[in-house]
Order: C-alpha cells, then structure tokens, then sequence
C-alpha cells in the first residue's frame, strides 16, 4: 500500500491513458516504456501497434462459444435421481468477457478465473484438482 512517509512503498510503475478519437475497426496503440540503467543511465522502448479489432475478439469469441456449449452439456447430481443443470455458467465466463452479469459470486482474478475453469474441467474427467 502506498504511503507518502515511505519511499519504497512508491509505485514502481506509472500508467498514462490519453483519448483517442474513434477508428473503427483500427485500433492503434504506443507503448512507452521506460527505465533505470546502469549509472543512472536511461532506457526507453517505445512500441506501436496497429490491429484490427474484429479478428482480435475472433478467437476469443470462438472460445466463449465452445465453452459456454460445453457449460450446457454438465449436469450433477444432488440425490440419487435429482439431475440438476450448473448454474452460475456466467461466472466461469468471467475469463472471457470483461465484467460478466451474475446472480451468484464472480470471480474477478483472471489467474482466479482461469483457474476455476482447470478446475472444472479436471473434475468433469475425472483428474484430481
């Protein structure tokens, strides 16, 4: 936790965010990273970066398709003969979309997320966790 006293509680990282008007399906990034060298030197790694948006989300979308699907196929049992469908799908798409809507807890860590889908799967063959 940062603390104003303490020098070594100071971030060791700066994030600057500027507005860039719309440009469809472009996006276009710089990133500017800087850096300490040795004597005091300093280091400065400046990248651009220009994709489109649509092939980006392709794979991803590609993804939640498969495993949302996959999420409709799990049934469990409670009693003998009480089949009942996993409820709480959303939260184990959380990995996948930004800032899923749910009735029941969300998980927001994405080394959490995707850990709870390992999970998952491992229980559904068998494996232990």
């Amino acid at each position: 936790m940062y603390d104003p006293r303490n020098p070594s509680s100071y971030p060791d990282h700066t994030v600057v965010i500027k507005y860039v008007p719309n440009a469809g399906d472009s996006k276009k990034a710089i990133d500017e990273y800087n850096s300490e060298i040795f004597m005091g030197g300093e280091h400065s790694f400046v990248c651009y970066n220009v994709c489109e948006d649509s092939l980006l989300a392709a794979g991803v979308i590609i993804d939640l398709i498969v495993l949302s699907e996959l999420m409709t196929r799990i049934r469990y049992k409670r009693t003998e003969s009480d089949w009942q469908k996993l409820e709480g799908v959303v939260s184990f798409l959380g990995y996948l979309t930004k800032a899923p809507e749910s009735k029941g807890p969300v998980i927001n860590s994405l080394t959490r997320q995707r850990t709870c889908i390992e999970n998952l799967i491992r229980v559904l063959v068998g494996l232990p966790l």
